[in-house]
């Protein structure tokens, strides 16, 4: 390594005070993701302000660019790190007034979020309780009810996420791109024209079993809610976004009865050699009033404190997220003493996805149902019916996720324009789900907490899901095991991709891990054909 070269000599005094900021913002995200508080939330936006503005000198983004033209400068890890700098401070070299707003609206966001549960009928509810009323009630009024309370904060919060969609776009074009969207996958260094190809082939290819998997779905559901197809809507799914299998969600949530889902998780990641209990220790794993709903993992300070927060219930769809998070631990707990601090993250969020995403994949799987604590007389009924839902699930989250993508796309390009009618003709080009005939409904966009608090992120998701498959694919031919849950594949995830961390670009990981580049093959294979 050129420990001699200037920008050696500048990482020596720079990493320790960035390291040092970093822990305490992310300390105080952590408070403020957990209790709701107002204190957490000024704290917050002082960290978040103060880190973003060490990124906001000219001068020492200047000097970054000089010494990525300087020829003498060939160490991979010093380069890497080089590239990692200029693409941070790129984003926030802008007008500190702008940072500055931007910091303590997004917290004023986030706080909010935390704190609000819509009412329905004089009661306060919470997410879990929304979903559990659109898993069990066959009321189609009261369903709908059920829905548009899930809504309400969208109504609440639509004028701060367009004044934030508006900073955050203002911010981009005073660093030369034309929307925030566009700057955002430039700094994630994802090509456009490569990730929207990708992203139209999978809609052509997944087009037909996608239809004929919604077509099921709407027959099961005229069934259940004694209603003809063209009254159905939002109102009849599982979820507040229809981005969840709604068949058998009932009955599949019974497999959970009675089992301690962490221990579940933490036994399939023991058979592959992997250990979380570290994690589990020191994770916000249940509800309590003023804690997001949500669920996330964070690394605080790039060594041994990664946390998750959940707010687990006895469902298959917190097996499902408990697995998710804890993969997104693994991932970054797998890091290697040696790996420089700025590197000691994913290159992308679409490849620690991927390894959540396998991870999450198991909630479904007979090797993890099989495993369960007293099964009922028609467990195996049951675990086949749920390998099957999650084929399905495969699918309908997928066109989610294009719903999604291709919504930034256009809010950013242009928010002035009807964000309602936009949101709803995605939904129904992508998801094929009719819109709600209500015409006095105006934010239902705005309710996803990623538009406002993780922005131009979803499409990790699904590539993040080919990856997965592509990943699954090479670890079951390599181990020559019909499961991934072995050492000999979590040696090989340690070994291939954890321990690379951000020591190569997106494009060399994939090929590194996968002997192949990212596409949609494996998991057309796996799951669409």
């Amino acid at each position: 390594m050129n420990t001699d070269h200037p920008f050696s000599l500048f990482l020596d005094s720079f990493v320790p005070e960035i390291a040092r900021k970093s822990k305490q913002l992310n300390k105080a995200v952590w408070l403020l993701e957990t209790t709701g508080s107002q204190d957490a939330a000024d704290l917050k936006t002082e960290l978040d302000t103060e880190l973003r503005l060490f990124f906001n000198d000219k001068n020492t983004y200047n000097n970054l660019l000089k010494w990525d033209q300087d020829p003498s400068l060939q160490d991979p890890l010093l380069k890497r790190q080089l590239n990692v700098l200029i693409r941070s401070f790129k984003q926030y070299c802008i007008p500190t007034d702008l940072l500055e707003e931007i910091a303590r609206q997004e917290t004023t966001l986030l706080h909010a979020y935390a704190n609000f549960r819509p009412r329905l009928d004089g009661k306060t509810l919470s997410e879990n309780d929304i979903r559990t009323i659109l898993k069990e009630e066959n009321d189609p009024v009261i369903r709908q009810k059920t829905w548009e309370a899930s809504k309400q904060i969208g109504e609440l919060l639509s004028p701060l996420i367009l004044s934030l969609v508006k900073l955050r776009n203002q911010a981009a074009k005073s660093v030369g791109y034309s929307d925030y969207f566009q700057m955002q996958l430039d700094l994630q260094e994802i090509d456009p024209s490569w990730l929207f190809s990708l992203l139209d082939e999978y809609y052509v290819l997944s087009e037909e079993i996608y239809t004929k998997t919604i077509q099921e779905i709407e027959k099961d559901q005229c069934s259940r809610f004694a209603v003809t197809a063209d009254l159905l809507g939002p109102w009849a799914w599982s979820e507040p976004f229809s981005q969840e299998d709604p068949v058998d969600s009932r009955e599949l949530d019974s497999l959970m009865e009675n089992v301690d889902i962490c221990q579940m998780a933490k036994k399939f990641y023991q058979k592959m050699g992997l250990d979380i209990q570290s994690t589990l220790d020191i994770s916000d794993l249940w509800e309590k009033p003023g804690k997001n709903q949500h669920a996330f993992c964070i690394n605080i300070d790039r060594d041994k404190d990664v946390r998750t927060l959940n707010n687990i219930k006895p469902t298959l769809k917190w097996a499902e997220t408990i697995l998710h998070e804890l993969g997104h631990a693994i991932y970054e707990l797998g890091f290697t003493e040696k790996t420089p601090w700025l590197l000691k993250e994913p290159p992308h969020m679409i490849s620690t996805e991927a390894m959540a995403l396998i991870a999450g994949r198991q909630a479904y799987l007979p090797e993890v149902l099989n495993s369960l604590p007293n099964p009922s007389s028609h467990h195996s009924t049951l675990v086949e019916k749920a390998k099957k839902s999650l084929a399905r699930r495969q699918l309908i989250f997928s066109r989610w996720v294009l719903v999604m993508t291709y919504f930034e796309q256009e809010l950013y390009k242009n928010p002035e324009q009807d964000l309602q009618a936009l949101w709803w003709s995605m939904v129904h080009k992508y998801q094929k789900i009719l819109p709600p005939k209500d015409p006095n409904r105006t934010s239902d966009w705005a309710a996803k907490y990623h538009i406002g608090l993780a922005p131009v992120y979803y499409y990790s998701y699904l590539l993040g899901e080919m990856l997965a498959s592509s990943i699954e694919e090479t670890l079951l031919q390599e181990t020559g095991n019909s499961s991934i849950a072995t050492k000999e594949a979590g040696k090989l995830l340690q070994e291939r991709l954890f321990e690379k961390a951000n020591t190569l670009h997106l494009e060399d990981l994939v090929l590194h891990v996968t002997k192949k580049p990212l596409s949609s093959h494996a998991w057309i294979k796996q799951y669409a054909l």
